[in-house]
């Protein structure tokens, strides 16, 4: 694999009292877990659009990060508490009703050839994108539980559809940020020093703590590149903005960025969204200087309750205008079905995403949700229609250890 330095990059083509009872301890633990998971109370700021997304470093505070674009919203452990416990508006899980679709996935082992691109969805906001021989893993999380402890919080009701030690060789992971439902302890130990992390700025830190060669992780701050090459296979990483947050405790929120990822072959261009919630200005940025994208893989769960969520989650309407946003070909829907992290209920963000393919004319097949496991072949564009060309403009090169 040859790495190249992080490109200085160009503009794109245009085209009340609580008593604990019996049970409840577990309950505790989830909502502390799925507290850690949503933002403290953001104030506005001035959202001024610089005439370069690149040149908009705003997002940077002093040892914090923020998203300039983010409205005022209420929240926090207390609310999600609230919702889940107190207001009857939290969808009860049950099994036997709320079976989300799984099969056999059909991953490409070392040897085996394809024309298309293909993709895997492993469950939550795992993807396995497999494209000329190179293998790109976004947001890695087999275990059984999405918290700080691993005996409880957040429990998974479905299967993750690939075991670690079953995956092919992989050679890029893409973390969106270190909620625990997204950057996983034990899965990034089963992955080990093998692949080359891209993570947002400040989390090589954690990597190190966890054993991982520095040499192996690559911190990007938004709208910065970095060029690849794996066996002959050009690739190029590029970190994007995403309305989002960090932390996970109490004391660290917002120390470490957040991002989506562009992953981008000379035939093949992805986009994953990790977690995020909505903006009108941040997304048509992308579409405009990173698209048009083959894929994009978009965040459709965990929306309700609505009022403290939708800062940081988009719901499936929020989804589809991403989707016509970033300029994607096709979409699949992630992050719903396998932790039940907010009350809209399992089964829920499918249906309101078939809603809202309806609402906005949109094809079934442009927008739609795999089962756990499903693999999916998507034709490679022609280079002259996606090529490598795509670049941001007037971004200063970031370090990277190599």
């Amino acid at each position: 694999m040859t790495m190249r330095s992080t490109l200085r990059l160009q503009p794109a083509r245009q085209k009340p009292v609580l008593r604990l009872v019996p049970g409840m301890l577990p309950g505790l633990i989830l909502g502390l877990a799925a507290g850690l998971l949503l933002p403290a109370a953001a104030s506005a700021r001035d959202a001024s659009t610089p005439d370069t997304p690149a040149a908009d470093t705003r997002h940077h505070l002093q040892n914090k990060f923020t998203n300039p674009f983010t409205e005022p919203h209420s929240g926090g452990f207390w609310g999600i508490f609230h919702a889940r416990f107190l207001s009857g508006e939290w969808q009860t899980y049950k099994a036997e009703r709320d079976i989300v679709s799984t099969t056999q996935p059909r991953v490409l082992q070392p040897g085996t050839a394809s024309d298309n691109a293909t993709v895997t969805w492993l469950g939550h906001s795992t993807v396995l994108i497999q494209h000329q021989g190179v293998n790109v893993l976004t947001d890695p999380m087999f275990s059984k539980y999405a918290s700080p402890v691993s005996f409880a919080g957040p429990k998974r009701i479905t299967a993750a559809a690939v075991a670690p030690a079953d995956l092919p060789p992989i050679d890029v992971v893409v973390i969106s940020h270190d909620h625990y439902d997204h950057l996983d302890t034990a899965s990034v130990k089963a992955l080990g020093d093998a692949p080359l992390y891209f993570v947002p700025l400040g989390l090589r830190q954690w990597f190190e703590r966890k054993g991982v060669n520095p040499d192996r992780v690559v911190e990007l701050d938004w709208w910065s590149q970095q060029d690849l090459e794996f066996r002959g296979t050009p690739l190029r990483i590029t970190a994007t903005p995403s309305q989002h947050f960090s932390g996970r405790s109490l004391t660290d929120r917002n120390k470490t960025l957040w991002a989506a990822w562009a992953i981008q072959w000379a035939d093949f261009r992805v986009w994953f969204g990790g977690d995020t919630g909505y903006n009108s200005v941040q997304f048509q940025q992308i579409g405009q200087y990173l698209g048009p994208f083959d894929l994009g893989i978009i965040p459709i769960g965990a929306y309700k309750p609505r009022d403290f969520m939708r800062v940081v989650h988009v719901n499936p309407e929020e989804a589809v205008l991403i989707h016509r946003d970033i300029r994607a070909r096709r979409s699949m829907g992630v992050h719903w079905g396998t932790f039940i992290l907010s009350g809209e209920g399992v089964l829920a963000p499918a249906r309101d995403l078939a809603a809202a393919r309806l609402k906005y004319e949109l094809d079934e097949q442009a927008f739609n949700v795999y089962a756990v496991g499903e693999t999916r072949s998507y034709p490679p564009a022609p280079p002259a229609v996606n090529g490598m060309a795509a670049r941001v403009p007037d971004k200063t090169a970031v370090s990277v250890r190599k």
